[in-house]
């Protein structure tokens, strides 16, 4: 391909622009509100005032939109997640109320009165119908789950460097309570109680699990 090839095909691209984000960000609600079959490009573009033409010009049909979305939450997702499970200031039990921290805020976005239970984690909610989602939207749920696993076993193996924890801490069970508790916070809010039911689990498992394993100074 000629230089010029080049050239003609990256102009004939759909440029980024505001209505791009605005349809991103729009697509996110949605979907995180009411799941897959029923985010539509009549519904965003009923809601941002612009023609289902406009939305294909950007994203070219509903599982390319639908797989951006997906692999842009789940990288921001990875970022909050790493944030508090590498910081090394911090111990375990610090990091356990960090998490319930950065996930009130989340829940909060979709739940302003904060006793309510719609749905408000995208990862959680598209995990229930990755039938219909594309190879790489799929690929991108599941790497959440593998990244906080790494996460989580660095943060373990820091706290038993530091002898934060006990010599005999079973630190794969340990890691493995940990990843699977964090993957299925937004499971837990949904049910009886809201988010106050993701507290109950990680203080829970703070005082029960946590507390065993932790040296006390």
């Amino acid at each position: 391909m000629s230089q010029n090839d080049k050239t003609d095909k990256t102009s004939s691209a759909p440029k980024k622009s505001a209505m791009y984000d605005s349809i991103k960000d729009l697509a996110k609600r949605l979907l995180v509100a009411h799941g897959y079959h029923k985010t539509t490009f009549g519904v965003i573009a009923k809601e941002l005032g612009v023609t289902t033409t406009n939305i294909h010009y950007h994203f070219g049909n509903k599982n390319s939109l639908v797989e951006e979305v997906v692999k842009d939450y789940v990288a921001g997702a990875i970022a909050g997640q790493k944030k508090i499970w590498l910081d090394e200031t911090m111990s375990l039990q610090e990091k356990v109320q960090a998490e319930i921290a950065y996930n009130r805020t989340l829940y909060r976005k979709y739940n302003p009165g904060g006793r309510t239970r719609k749905p408000w984690s995208l990862i959680g909610r598209l995990r229930l119908e990755g039938d219909v989602l594309t190879d790489e939207a799929r690929a991108a749920l599941a790497g959440f789950t593998t990244e906080i696993h790494g996460a989580i076993e660095s943060a373990v193996e820091h706290a038993s460097r530091s002898g934060e924890l006990k010599r005999d801490t079973p630190k794969e069970d340990l890691i493995f309570l940990l990843t699977h508790l964090v993957d299925s916070l937004s499971v837990f809010a949904q049910d009886a109680g809201g988010f106050e039911r993701v507290e109950q689990f990680m203080n829970s498992f703070s005082r029960v699990v946590l507390a065993k394993y932790t040296n006390t100074k």
